[in-house]
Order: C-alpha cells, then structure tokens, then sequence
C-alpha cells in the first residue's frame, strides 16, 4: 500500500493571500502546489473545452461547478511530486469537501492542516482590485503596495501588464458575497470537525510576516517539513 502523503488545505477570502503564501511555502520546501483558481483561469486562457465551461462562472464572480473543479485539480494531482500538497482556495463549498475527501483518498493523501487566513475588507479590495499580473512571465504586481517601476509594464520581461476580469471591483464585491455564502459554512465545518489540526492566522500584516508565522507552525504541525529560508538543494535531500 502507498504512504500517505501530507495534505495542507489554505483557506481565506478573496485577497487574503493565499496564493502568495502557498508560492511562498513551495518555495522552501519539496512541496506540490494546487492553485484552484490558477489552474481554473489557466484552462480559460488556453481556451479548451473545459474552459470555455469555466469562463462564465470566472466572469460573474461565481464558484465554478464542482465537478468542473475536480476535473481540474484530479489532473493536477497526478503530476504532484511533492513531499506534501497545498491546496489553495479549495474546497470553497460544502459540494467540494466530499470532493476533496475523495480526491485525498484516491492520491494517499493525510489532512494535516487547515490555515484559515482572516483579513479586513478594504486591505482585500486594494490588494485584489489592485493586482495586475504579467501573461507573459506570470509576474504580479500591485499598483497601491508594489507597482511596476514602469506604468502598466513588466519589470522582468517587459510584458504589458494586464487586470483579470475577476479582479475588477464589481466582480470582487461579488466573489465576497459568495465567499460568505459557501464558504464560510465550509470553514466552520472544519472547525468543528478537524479543529485540532484547524487554526486562523491574521493576513493583514506583510506577506513575509504571514509566511513566517505559518512556516513555523506547519513546522510543528508536520515535523518531518523542513521550512527553513535556505533549504538544502533538492539534489541534496534525500529521495526516499
């Protein structure tokens, strides 16, 4: 039978952070990344047949059918290579934790954690309504806290600098709305059911001080997680 891997679920409104700070886990440590929302917009932007189902949902700042969203990250999981799996911004409804449950079973995955990450309303919106994001190189900026040295133009690359449309003001009033519809009832789920592994950390300090707070208590969490700012190489670690 195969090991169980561990299984870290990060969950939190629009403009939280989550995204930021599960980059910035994977970038310590031999950790696999599941971004539901990237891997959603990424099916858009290729424009398959399953993103162009996803698209009117991602427009209207509405959750994307769950059975949808499991296709997606049922395909991400198979490449995960990671010591342990993050999940960002899933499950977001009621629907998905059956999903999810399933999907850890069928990929020997073990709950470990559930981050709640809480942040204030007006700190949200500017982060959100403000991002920008290059297509090109995936650089993200934000035109209140980090712009660009150059207006609208990618510091790394040089690309032109673009706004979701899920991240104009009116769909994110929306997706605030949504997010205390489905899943506020989905995080006190886990509150009440996996409270010994659940805990809520402030995001409305800086990114670094969040991923600080977080690495240590993933690090108690799970002791075998090396989050340390300067891992060893990965050709040093080793591969059992």
């Amino acid at each position: 039978m195969a090991e169980n891997k561990c299984a870290v679920v990060i969950m939190g409104p629009p403009g939280s952070g989550k995204t930021t700070l599960v980059r910035s886990l994977t970038a310590r440590g031999r950790i696999s990344e599941i971004e539901a929302g990237n891997l959603l917009g990424d099916e858009v932007r290729r424009d398959t047949p399953l993103g162009r189902q996803i698209r009117p949902y991602q427009v209207a700042g509405e959750l994307v059918p769950s059975e949808l969203v499991q296709q997606v990250i049922a395909a991400r999981l198979e490449k995960a290579d990671g010591q342990f799996v993050l999940f960002d911004g899933f499950p977001r409804s009621a629907a998905q934790i059956g999903i999810l449950f399933q999907l850890l079973k069928e990929h020997h995955l073990q709950l470990c954690a559930v981050i709640v990450l809480n942040v204030e309303l007006q700190t949200a919106l500017e982060r959100i309504t403000g991002r920008r994001i290059c297509p090109d190189c995936g650089a993200i900026y934000n035109v209140y806290t980090e712009p660009p040295q150059q207006a609208g133009i990618c510091d790394r690359c040089g690309g032109k600098l673009m706004q979701r449309e899920d991240d104009r003001l009116e769909v994110v009033q929306e997706r605030f709305k949504v997010y205390e519809r489905d899943t506020i009832p989905t995080v006190e789920f886990f509150r009440k059911e996996f409270g010994l592994v659940t805990w809520e950390e402030s995001a409305n300090s800086t990114p670094d001080e969040l991923l600080e707070r977080v690495s240590r208590r993933l690090e108690k969490a799970v002791p075998q997680l090396d989050l340390r700012e300067n891992p060893p190489a990965r050709d040093d670690l080793p591969s059992h």
